[in-house]
């Protein structure tokens, strides 16, 4: 692989990394495929061989690392399981990244450290039955009784949902749509009034995605995360920044997907020679590659103008909307590529092939990227 503009110590991490994963993720992510559930023993492996919050400043217990190492994190994380992935992913970043930002000082005592050492999982109770991409539309209430806070809602399609530990939530602190309206809370999942059951997907089945209700769930005054009445702002930014990484799950899929038909097509033979060197076959496993490279540019390059503190809204929208059309286009491709070998559970590609339409949707479908870019070109 080109090293696409790479510092030495981003290739390094990426090659040391990817033979990690390989060893020791992919195994466990395999186990929990066939069992569908999130292998909770992947934090310790990972913690315990230096690859757990690989971009947190090393003061709060992560890896040192830069936007572009969790970029490369989340791909090779992805080309193993898109499900661990998922699950690493809202508890890394939603669920621990907002109380690294905002949280005081007793609250990232209480969660996020605990979090970065993969002693409590994390979640993110974000989307509800009426509200996903309209953040404004959440309908999850928050009403001050004394010097608490009783939450009253629900939420679907929460990932780690039925195995965290604890969980960002937005609640609506103000009426109406305005700016002001929505806050943040950190709720432990054993608190009285919180319950939750998994839901069946048609992929990541080694994810934890779960329908969560709140009955009067009632949250100490010091678990507010931030300020009242600025979880909008909050919820924003952990959404930008969470596209340019969540980018780099379509973008580990099609390059997991590009590389078994790459491999296939050299070994399957029809009619005396391999399926390779028929054009057909070949024009398309090119097309791939010229894609899945164009995709980590555009990936790559949003998470530089993040990491030098430049506005990136439209280039995270457009790596996230590139990077799942991508990993859908080429998964697909790669399985018909296989022909009935590629229909066959045994076959990884039959698993990249399902996992890959989540990348559509998780934080922010095409349609609400497309209106981003839109907006930001002068339009709508």
């Amino acid at each position: 692989m080109e090293d696409f503009g790479l510092e030495r110590e981003h290739r390094e991490f990426r090659d040391q990394f990817r033979r990690f994963v390989t060893a020791k993720i992919a195994p466990l992510a395999e186990a929990g495929e066939r069992e569908h559930r999130f292998p909770r023993e992947v934090y310790p492996v990972l913690r315990d061989g230096g690859f757990l919050a690989v971009n947190f400043p090393e003061a709060v217990g992560g890896g040192g690392g830069d936007l572009l190492t969790g970029c490369i994190f989340y791909e090779e994380l992805t080309r193993a399981s898109a499900g661990v992935s998922a699950g690493v992913f809202a508890h890394q970043h939603l669920a621990a990244g907002p109380v690294f930002r905002v949280g005081t000082e007793e609250q990232q005592g209480e969660f996020l450290l605990p979090a970065l050492r993969g002693e409590r999982i994390g979640a993110f109770g974000l989307t509800e039955p009426d509200a996903g991409s309209d953040i404004r539309g959440i309908k999850t209430t928050a009403r001050r009784q004394g010097g608490d806070w009783v939450l009253n809602g629900s939420k679907l399609y929460i990932t780690n949902g039925a195995i965290a530990d604890f969980m960002v939530v937005a609640a609506r602190t103000g009426e109406g749509r305005s700016g002001d309206a929505l806050s943040l809370f950190l709720v432990e999942t054993d608190d009285p009034g919180v319950s939750a059951r998994d839901l069946a997907k048609v992929g990541n089945h080694s994810s934890s995605t779960a329908f969560v209700s709140l009955e009067d769930v009632r949250v100490p005054g010091r678990r507010v995360l931030g300020q009242v009445g600025q979880g909008l702002g909050q919820l924003k930014a952990t959404l930008t920044e969470g596209r340019i990484l969540v980018a780099n799950r379509g973008l580990g899929l099609a390059q997991e997907a590009h590389e078994l038909i790459l491999r296939y097509a050299g070994e399957r033979q029809a009619f005396g020679k391999s399926i390779g060197s028929f054009q057909a076959v070949a024009f398309k496993i090119a097309d791939q590659a010229a894609r899945v490279d164009a995709v980590r540019l555009m990936i790559y390059r949003a998470a530089r103008l993040h990491m030098g503190g430049r506005e990136c809204i439209r280039e995270a929208s457009m790596a996230k909307l590139l990077a799942s059309e991508t990993a859908v286009r080429v998964t697909g491709e790669a399985l018909l590529l296989h022909g009935g070998a590629g229909y066959m559970e045994e076959m990884k590609v039959a698993r990249l092939y399902r996992d890959a339409p989540e990348a559509w949707i998780g934080e922010g479908t095409n349609e609400i990227q497309l209106s981003v870019i839109a907006r930001s070109l002068g339009l709508l």
